[in-house]
């Protein structure tokens, strides 16, 4: 894992905390092949519950798919306040 990916997954994590969520995702805009110019990204899904997902290189639509699969369901079994 290169330093500016750790660093990136920290900041990640104290967003999560600080803000009280229940998951984030993070991502590496600087990687060639994923974030800005290209129809690829690669993310990390970080849960409150410390439960961590590193999705693959995939397409966008892919990424949508995928992480909307995986924070839906949780938020759904959070009580109403």
């Amino acid at each position: 894992m290169r330093v500016d990916d750790a660093l990136q997954l920290v900041k990640a994590r104290q967003k999560l905390a600080g803000k009280r969520l229940a998951s984030v995702c993070a991502n590496d805009v600087t990687a060639p092949d994923a974030g800005f110019g290209v129809d690829t990204n690669r993310i990390t899904i970080l849960h409150a519950s410390g439960n961590q997902e590193d999705l693959p290189l995939m397409s966008k639509r892919a990424v949508s798919d995928e992480s909307l699969g995986r924070i839906v369901p949780p938020l759904s079994s959070l009580p109403c306040s």
